[in-house]
């Protein structure tokens, strides 16, 4: 088993998107989705960077904003097209949960791709190519049900374990010894699951929607 750890410097409920049943990543992290070296039963976690804040202003620099097991890899075409994740299609003038869906990427009959109106659009519904080369080069959906997503109410990671956190830019493979001692304690702490909202919902000042 491989885990892969990275930073986090903002968290909509995009990517990830933990929303329903499953614990999704299919924006950003192009590198970890396209990994050759990725199997079914590795994990990614997320920690917050120095430009992540909760609402009191405290950074969240070895807070754990999320973990989850990969248990199915699929295309953007098959993501798009199977019906247990239509409700990751987004919905702008629905709740925030929906209107930060991450279902947003297929293919037209001209193998062209489509970017459906949604938060990596440009303001206008336009297609953001920026997003769409980044995201596309990803060319796999991660998706879990075991996972915990902790958004605002990301822990303190102890001490110990401080060391599987990234530093840097893109993303790191943890330890063996680290892998234990974070699975260790995040089973003895906490059940999966959601445990908080979004931690940038709060600029909306809207919370607890989904």
């Amino acid at each position: 088993m491989k885990v892969y750890s990275y930073l986090l410097d903002h968290d909509y409920g995009l990517a990830p998107n933990p929303f329903g049943k499953y614990c999704t990543l299919a924006l950003c992290k192009p590198k970890i989705r396209n990994s050759g070296n990725l199997d079914i039963g590795d994990w990614v976690i997320g920690t917050g960077s120095r430009a992540l804040e909760d609402f009191t202003g405290r950074i969240l620099v070895h807070h754990l904003v999320y973990a989850m097991k990969v248990e199915e890899i699929l295309t953007f075409d098959e993501y798009w097209a199977d019906i247990r994740f239509e409700y990751k299609k987004p919905v702008l003038n629905g709740s925030l949960a929906t209107m930060y869906g991450d279902n947003i990427y297929h293919k037209d009959n001209n193998g062209d791709w489509i970017q459906e109106d949604s938060a990596h659009s440009l303001p206008n519904g336009e297609t953001n190519i920026g997003h769409l080369k980044k995201d596309v080069s990803g060319k796999n959906v991660l998706i879990g049900q075991e996972f915990y997503y902790f958004g605002d109410n990301a822990p303190l990671l102890p001490t110990d374990i401080h060391s599987i956190c990234h530093t840097g830019v893109g993303e790191k493979l943890i330890a063996v010894d680290d892998q234990v001692g974070l699975f260790k304690w995040l089973q003895s702490n906490y059940i999966y699951g959601i445990h908080g909202d979004p931690i940038n919902w709060l600029k909306y000042n809207q919370l607890n929607l989904f």
